[in-house]
């Protein structure tokens, strides 16, 4: 005769199983709130036809459609491709000097520390504070800063528009020195959680400095390498605060991106439906970016966890 005894099943009282509910609720309802409605809405706007007098009438694909047979568009993506790649590569580059050079070269020392908090200034100055500097340090006039520099010792005799001949170059440099810091604190944090000992022994075994920094620092910083290239790729993607509060777009559509065409056509031109299928592209374009740049990272062996071996 069977005499095992069932053991009772505890459950844990409904309270209990309610608390991660109620402190993730809040939360849950400013991101529903601020990011899955309007998201929705976006996509709902897109097949629509709404504009100025704010009757929407569904078009289905009709606004996609206008969107690839649009003239501008060729020039748009360029830009847009160009802004992206050389805004993060230069990003991600200096980042990547300064954290090595303050956090392994300068570690501990007080020039180190004083040279991050130099490149997190720009950072946190007010946008408009911000354009207005680089305003007058490439105003096209005799009043701003380079051009009465090369005036002064006779290199040039006339002031130079450089917002016509340099419009893109400037708003990559200008957004540039403005998002570096992210990436930079990010980088230097993963740097200082090395330890010690490995650089110890990787001296003592004869490592040059050039050794240590691909042997032990770049394959520690793989994780938040893809972290900063991803975020960033994406927020260059969808940027354009910076390029419209400096160039507007102009000359003619040099600096315009994708981003910035979609905020024209739907808050300057009015043409709300067309704006929200733009921003749709933006999107997509973002996602597949993301996968991309995944898939290039190995993500899925990134996440695996670590075997040891007997």
């Amino acid at each position: 005769m069977d005499h095992t005894t069932v053991q009772p099943i505890y459950k844990k009282p409904f309270k209990k199983k309610m608390y991660p509910y109620f402190f993730i609720m809040p939360f849950a309802a400013l991101v529903l709130v601020f990011f899955v409605l309007p998201a929705i809405a976006t996509i709902a706007m897109s097949f629509t036809d709404l504009n100025a007098s704010m009757k929407p009438k569904f078009v289905g694909l009709q606004n996609f459609t206008r969107v690839f047979s649009d003239y501008n568009l060729p020039a748009i993506l360029w830009n847009t491709a160009i802004f992206s790649i050389l805004s993060l590569s230069v990003s991600l580059l200096f980042a990547l000097i300064i954290s090595i050079a303050t956090q392994y070269f300068l570690k501990g020392k007080i020039t180190a520390v004083i040279y991050r908090v130099l490149w997190l200034i720009p950072s946190i100055i007010p946008a408009v504070v911000y354009v207005t500097f680089w305003k007058y340090i490439f105003d096209p006039t005799e009043g701003g800063l380079i051009n009465r520099i090369l005036l002064q010792l006779g290199v040039e005799s006339d002031p130079v528009s450089w917002f016509s001949k340099a419009a893109m170059g400037i708003v990559i440099l200008a957004t540039v020195v403005s998002t570096i810091s992210g990436g930079m604190i990010l980088l230097s944090a993963a740097i200082n959680s090395i330890p010690e000992d490995l650089y110890k022994a990787a001296r003592v075994d004869g490592a040059s400095e050039k050794s240590v920094i691909m042997k032990i620092i770049l394959p520690t910083l793989k994780w938040p390498l893809m972290y900063i290239t991803i975020s960033e790729l994406i927020g260059f993607v969808s940027s354009y605060f910076f390029i419209m509060l400096l160039t507007n777009g102009g000359p003619m559509r040099d600096t315009t991106t994708l981003s910035l065409y979609a905020y024209q056509q739907a808050f300057n031109l009015k043409y709300y439906g067309y704006g929200a299928a733009v921003s749709l592209i933006v999107v997509i374009i973002s996602f597949i970016l993301t996968l991309l740049f995944l898939r290039l990272f190995d993500f899925d062996q990134m996440i695996k966890p670590s075997r040891i071996e007997d």
